[in-house]
C-alpha cells in the first residue's frame, strides 16, 4: 500500500513537472522571452484584442504613429538631397542639401563661363577670317565650321569635303599671305596668331564644358547617395524609437478566432 502511494506521488510529480515544462516552452515560443506580455491586432477585423495591460496598447499605438516610412524618405532625398534625413530629424541631411546648392551653383557658373569663352573664340574667327570670293558666316554651322576654322592655317585645308567648302566658301586668316596656299616647299612654317588664339579659347571652352558635365554627374550622385542613406537613416530611427519604448513589433498568425489570419504582435519587456 505504501509502495502504491509512493508510486502515485511520483507519477503526480512527473505529471506536474511535465505540465510545467510544457507551459514554459509554450510561453517561450509565443513571446521569445519570459518577461513579455503580448496583445494582438486582428488584421482582418481591425479589432484590438488585449490579453492584459491596456496601457501597453495605447503606448504601442503611439509608437506606431511615430515611425517613419523609409520609402518616403528615399523619395524625398531623391527629389531634394537631404530632405529624407530632415524628415526623420537627422541634421546631417543639411550637408546633402548644401552640397546640392554648391554643386548646382558651380555648374551654372562653369557653363556660363564656357558659353562666354565659346562666343569669344567664334568672334575671333569672324573678325580675322577673310573670304576669297563669295562667302558668308551666315551659312556656317555654329559648331562644326567654327571649330574646323581653328584647325587650319588657311582656306586650303585638304581634310574638308567639297560639300563643306561649298558651304563655308574659300577663306584665309587675314594675317597670312593667301598665296601661301600654292607654296610647294613643305619646310616653310607659317601659322596665324589669330587661329592659335581662337584655338586656345576653343580648347578652354570645351574643357570647361566637360568640367560642367562632371559636376552634373556629381549632382546625380548626390541625389542617389542621399536617397539610399535616407532610407538607412529612417530604418535606424524607427529601430531606435522601438527600442527606446521597449516594444518589439512582429507579424504572426492568429488562430484564436478559429481561422488562420495574419496579426501584428506587440511585445513589451518589463
Amino acid at each position: 500500500m505504501k509502495l502504491t502511494k509512493k508510486f502515485t506521488t511520483q507519477i503526480s510529480l512527473c505529471v506536474l513537472l511535465f505540465f510545467f515544462t510544457c507551459v514554459l516552452c509554450s510561453a517561450s515560443n509565443e513571446s521569445q522571452t519570459h518577461f513579455f506580455s503580448n496583445f494582438f491586432l486582428n488584421s482582418n477585423l481591425g479589432i484590438r484584442v488585449l490579453t492584459e495591460h491596456s496601457s501597453i496598447a495605447m503606448a504601442a499605438e503611439q509608437n506606431i504613429s511615430r515611425t517613419k516610412s523609409p520609402n518616403e524618405a528615399f523619395l524625398y532625398s531623391l527629389a531634394i538631397p537631404g530632405m529624407g534625413q530632415i524628415y526623420t530629424g537627422a541634421k546631417h541631411g543639411y550637408i546633402y542639401t548644401a552640397a546640392e546648392v554648391a554643386l548646382l551653383t558651380t555648374y551654372f557658373l562653369l557653363r556660363n563661363n564656357a558659353v562666354n569663352t565659346r562666343d569669344d573664340y567664334r568672334d575671333i574667327v569672324r573678325q580675322n577670317v577673310i573670304f576669297i570670293g563669295p562667302g558668308s558666316f551666315e551659312n556656317w554651322d555654329l559648331i562644326e565650321d567654327f571649330e574646323h576654322a581653328t584647325q587650319y592655317e588657311n582656306w586650303n585645308h585638304v581634310y574638308d569635303s567639297e560639300q563643306t567648302r561649298n558651304r563655308t566658301g574659300k577663306w584665309y586668316w587675314k594675317d597670312l599671305d593667301p598665296t601661301l596656299k600654292d607654296e610647294k616647299d613643305s619646310t616653310i612654317e607659317f601659322d596665324s596668331k589669330h587661329r592659335l588664339e581662337a584655338y586656345d579659347l576653343r580648347q578652354k571652352a570645351n574643357d570647361t564644358f566637360q568640367t560642367a558635365r562632371t559636376i552634373i554627374g556629381l549632382v546625380i550622385l548626390n541625389h542617389v547617395v542621399s536617397a539610399v542613406e535616407a532610407r538607412i537613416t529612417t530604418k535606424r530611427w524607427n529601430k531606435k524609437q522601438t527600442e527606446s519604448d521597449g516594444f518589439q513589433i512582429d507579424v504572426h498568425t492568429d488562430v484564436s478566432n478559429g481561422s488562420l489570419t495574419g496579426a501584428l504582435v506587440f511585445k513589451r519587456k518589463f
